[in-house]
């Protein structure tokens, strides 16, 4: 019948009902025995004669019902579910499998044999991740302040001193002096000898008067004493007198001094000795240089004076040290994990002893955050899934959720199908970072426990903060970036595959931050074809490094042997429930209260 038939025979059978004085109890006793009597008032004692309002009243109330608004809005983030998820886990499947009857046992509309048993369980104790710590050397920072004198350093030569004397004239005019170009030395052969430095000169006798030119200038005389330090012994005859009108003046004689050296400065030396070990690890950087001794600049050093601008420097090195280290105690000591296989994150790994580890252990994933709802199925001829029921067949099929799997794998193949490559089931790589022995880890993924499809699908579509409010807490403590938080939703959601660990950055040549790659895909059933089915092909991942995540020819997937794939991690999945619907509990517990009625006041 149309909708419009099926609401006038409802209109038809509630006016029947309601004139039915048989109906109608006679007495309060009998309107107490009835299951759920509350009386004759009652809320909705307004749609009795007047049921078209309570469409209109439906209609107003929709915009603010939860469970309508995640049906229809069409931009609203809720679970999409496809052939994948109407399997249930293995045990549950065996569980109705062996004994059909248990939960078909018949669903009479008269209610004497309907019932609903709950499934079992859903468990996720078969669902495993892989958990990596390092071990080797671990490159240690320090700093370290040493001071670096500025030493003088000084040339020393033979020496042989000689004083020697002159004479020279000069004339005093109007307070005015001139002198004139004539002398008498003892020290001309010194002046000119290449081996021969002057060391000091002095007057003896200042302006010795000596006579008169004329009424106004006067003539003196001067003696000066020149000292000259020589690096071979020189000659030691007097010069020659000077005479004029007015005299003869014989220079001072040569006189010999005692032999020796010359101590002479010649700059400054830094002194590293108490720097040695910073200077010569080569591990060490300069990272600061400060004068710490100044004052006074000119000092008196074995009796020369010498000046420095600074006499000692203070520097601070940026030291790396080397050591043992292991951070692998706790995956060890953890009976839920196995040891897989080491990886070694140098940058030459096959150069020699590897220096840092990568360890993977296989673990078991602890159970999600999100339990799943309660799950049932009623009845022997229909099997409600996410509230859509269809007749069902009772006898049982060992066969039915592997033929499942497959033809939900086609349908996968189909949907996933790249025409620009020709390939299905391709990934996107995706990576995430942990500095080595660091407490930071942006590739927690599993360790925190799954989410369910659902879950996970809502916070990528609702944004950055509802990625956040889902990531493992600790990620965003540690400013791990967006992709990162994403990988992590996706791993836990069982999309991830993990191809392997590789050194991302390195000091002195050992490894300091390691980055985790993945392969993420649609679906878990895609992750689980790749996984499996690249063991069949003979066609293994690629080094972690440069892994691009690419599908399945179809010549590839047509060589794929689905049977022999073990599934069991995703049969929890396909299962979505078979869920009692509303409608249904509705209608169940109506038919009970009119035959509870009906039992009690039976005619004969």
């Amino acid at each position: 019948m149309t909708l419009e038939q099926a609401r006038e025979e409802g209109r038809a059978l509630g006016a029947a009902k309601r004139n039915d004085s048989a109906l109608v109890p006679s007495s309060e006793a009998q309107a107490q025995a009835v299951p759920g009597y509350a009386g004759t008032s009652l809320p909705e004692n307004a749609y009795f004669d007047d049921p078209e309002r309570l469409e209109a009243v439906a209609q107003s109330d929709k915009s603010s019902n939860a469970p309508y608004r995640m049906t229809t809005d069409a931009d609203r983030a809720r679970p999409v579910f496809g052939n994948a998820e109407i399997l249930a886990t293995t045990s549950r499947a065996s569980a109705i499998e062996k004994d059909p009857s248990a939960y078909l046992d018949g669903q009479d509309m008269g209610g004497a044999q309907g019932r609903c048993v709950p499934l079992p369980t859903v468990t996720h104790g078969n669902d495993h991740y892989e958990a990596s710590c390092n071990a080797g050397s671990r490159i240690e920072e320090e700093r370290s302040v040493c001071l670096v004198p500025h030493v003088p350093q000084f040339v020393e030569k033979p020496a042989f001193t000689y004083s020697c004397g002159l004479w020279y004239n000069e004339v005093l005019h109007q307070g005015r002096q001139w002198i004139f170009n004539s002398s008498s030395s003892s020290c001309s052969g010194f002046e000119m000898a290449p081996a021969c430095t002057l060391l000091s000169s002095s007057f003896l006798e200042e302006r010795r008067f000596v006579g008169r030119l004329n009424k106004e200038r006067d003539l003196y005389a001067s003696s000066l004493v020149r000292t000259y330090s020589c690096a071979a012994p020189a000659s030691s005859a007097n010069g020659s007198p000077y005479c004029d009108a007015f005299g003869c003046f014989v220079p001072a004689p040569v006189v010999e001094m005692a032999g020796g050296t010359t101590r002479t400065y010649s700059g400054a030396k830094e002194d590293f000795s108490q720097c040695a070990r910073q200077a010569q690890a080569g591990e060490c950087t300069i990272e600061a240089s400060q004068c710490v001794d100044s004052e006074p600049r000119t000092r008196m050093i074995g009796g020369v004076a010498v000046t420095q601008d600074c006499w000692a420097f203070e520097r601070t090195y940026q030291c790396r040290r080397l050591s043992p280290a292991n951070d692998c105690g706790e995956l060890e000591a953890n009976g839920s994990c196995t040891f897989a296989r080491t990886e070694c994150l140098d940058e030459e790994p096959d150069a020699g002893p590897c220096r840092i580890e990568n360890r993977v252990y296989t673990c078991l994933t602890p159970a999600g955050a999100i339990e799943d709802a309660s799950q049932y199925i009623c009845g022997d001829d229909i099997w409600c899934l996410n509230g859509e029921c269809e007749p069902i067949v009772r006898e049982a099929s060992r066969e039915f959720k592997d033929a499942l799997v497959a033809l939900h794998a086609i349908d996968q193949a189909g949907r996933e199908f790249d025409e620009a490559d020709l390939r299905v089931f391709s990934g996107t790589r995706e990576t995430c970072h942990k500095p080595v022995f660091g407490l930071v880890n942006c590739c927690a993924g599993k360790v925190s426990g799954l989410l369910t499809a659902g879950a996970g699908a809502a916070a990528l579509a609702g944004g950055p903060a509802a990625i956040a409010a889902l990531a493992t807490p600790f990620l965003t403590l540690f400013a791990c970036s967006q992709g990162e938080m994403k990988l992590d939703i996706r791993d836990r959601m069982g999309l991830c595959h993990n191809v392997g660990a590789y050194c991302a950055s390195s000091v002195l040549g050992i490894c300091t931050t390691r980055r985790t790659a993945y392969c993420c895909f649609e679906s878990k059933l895609s992750r689980i074809l790749q996984e499996q089915g690249r063991a069949q092909l003979g066609k293994p991942w690629g080094n972690p490094r440069k892994e691009q995540c690419i599908g399945f020819t179809i010549d590839e997937f047509a060589r794929l042997d689905l049977s022999v794939m073990d599934f069991t991690e995703i049969y929890a999945e396909f299962v979505e429930a078979a869920r009692l619907p509303d409608e249904v509990q509705t209608m169940t517990d109506i038919q009970q209260k009119v035959r509870n009625y009906y039992d009690l006041h039976a005619t004969p």
